[in-house]
């Protein structure tokens, strides 16, 4: 049996919490890995929609805010937004638990705001995000418990193979 490495040991149980397709998954995994590394902690993971109305996957590490874009048409995922938890100013969300989502706010190093509506599949999940959020900017070392769950689904570990 071959062992995985941290990241593939957080990140299956993170899509497995956000509910994240294994199409979905596919598409972006090796963009996700390559900004993480193979040893960064992965917290959470989401669907995520910005002003232009682009589908994105956020993920949240340790030490990473990354953000990937598939275009509409050709489905390809591109990077948006790759950060150091440190080179993020202004960090601002808000739990909206009526429509389980976080309308959240950064601005990155080059001074450019992002705004982002993080869709998650139920109110547990909002909570989950905004706990990591506080740990990772609120927080004086910023340590971001890392997701888990009791089981990964079989499907996704498939998908992550073959990504």
């Amino acid at each position: 049996m071959e062992t995985l490495d941290t990241f593939s040991c957080t990140f299956l149980p993170a899509t497995a919490l956000a509910k994240l397709s294994a199409a979905t998954i596919r598409r972006h995994v090796q963009v996700l890995r390559g900004c993480a590394g193979d040893r960064d902690t992965v917290a959470v993971v989401a669907r995520c929609t910005s002003r232009a109305a682009r589908r994105s996957v956020l993920m949240l590490t340790r030490n990473r805010l990354v953000i990937t874009t598939e275009s509409p048409v050709l489905r390809r995922v591109s990077l948006h937004l790759n950060a150091d938890l440190h080179q993020l100013a202004d960090v601002t969300w808000t739990p909206e638990p009526g429509r389980t989502g976080i309308q959240l706010g950064v601005t990155a190093i080059d001074g450019v705001r992002e705004n982002l509506w993080v869709r998650l599949p139920d109110k547990t999940e909002m909570w989950r995000l905004d706990e990591a959020l506080k740990q990772a900017f609120r927080t004086p070392w910023g340590q971001i418990a890392a997701a888990s769950t009791p089981t990964v689904p079989r499907l996704a570990r498939v998908a992550l193979r073959f990504a």
